[in-house]
């Protein structure tokens, strides 16, 4: 079982987000670099790709002589340029500082054209995340074959560990209706594969009677919030970030009451998606 964190930094895509986003100053100031990520352990999913950014068995330090933590975190999905320099400024400063070690904890942010060129220069598939990369992209008919659709609910219907609000019973069938027309009216749009991923098995459930819907099986969790998933539990969210990428065109669908997520976005980024955002019907 993994520990509880002592610093939240958000889901997936957060922490990819801040693990580049230091990755690009360090390399800029020529300082060493490595990830450790144990909840869940990183490499379990993701490989060094041009970098080697693992760390070896006795190479982390945690004597407050030698190391300085320090905590960089944002909590707005979306990029903002101000606030995006101001965090590069920080880390700046604090990287700069006389010790051996420098422990960052951040999701802090990176600009969309860097974001994908420091993923690849850091990752690639583990062997056990590409075959079923491969499995799910054989099924779906190939890279960019289909359009993905994206519904952050959170706990809106009731069946996601999160913050939020809920609804009430009488409110989510009318509002999973809703979410279904949008998906049909897409569909209309751009009649192909439909790749849907959410966080809510409740709608997971419902959308994949649609004969042109294709749904990566598995449980959905939120990496902030589970401290007990299995290694295959959170294998799901990896295949579901990279499948996203490999999309023709990356919707996220929105509206007041769902969480305007940043995962899809930073997906479509990997791979030169198109990116858009859509109101629920």
């Amino acid at each position: 079982m993994s520990k509880p964190e002592t610093t939240f930094c958000g889901g997936l895509s957060d922490r990819l987000r801040g693990i580049t986003a230091i990755y690009q100053e360090c390399k800029r100031e020529g300082i060493a670099f490595k990830v450790n990520m144990e909840n869940p352990v990183l490499a379990d999913y993701l490989r060094p790709n041009e970098y080697d950014w693992t760390l070896k068995k006795g190479e982390i330090d945690y004597d407050m002589k030698r190391v300085y933590p320090c905590t960089i975190l944002t909590y707005h999905p979306y990029d903002d340029d101000k606030e995006k320099d101001v965090q590069h400024k920080i880390l700046r400063y604090f990287i700069k500082k006389p010790y051996d070690q420098i422990h960052v904890y951040s999701n802090m942010k990176i600009s969309d054209e860097a974001y994908g060129r420091c993923f690849h220069e850091l990752f690639r598939p583990s062997d056990e995340l590409q075959n079923a990369l491969d499995y799910h992209l054989n099924r779906i008919g190939g890279k960019q074959s289909y359009i993905s659709c994206t519904f952050r609910f959170r706990q809106l219907l009731g069946d996601f560990k999160e913050g939020g609000e809920t609804l009430s019973a009488q409110q989510r069938e009318p509002y999973i209706q809703r979410c279904i027309k949008t998906v049909e009216h897409l569909h209309e749009m751009h009649p192909c594969t439909i790749l849907v991923t959410s966080d809510s098995v409740t709608f997971l459930d419902r959308i994949k009677a649609l004969h042109y819907v294709y749904i990566i099986p598995g449980k959905v969790v939120h990496m902030g919030f589970t401290f007990d998933a299995s290694k295959q539990t959170h294998m799901k969210s990896f295949v579901d970030y990279f499948m996203l990428s490999y999309a023709r065109t990356v919707y996220l669908v929105r509206d007041s009451l769902m969480y305007h997520s940043g995962f899809p976005l930073r997906a479509a980024l990997l791979n030169g998606a198109e990116y858009k955002e859509i109101e629920l019907k």
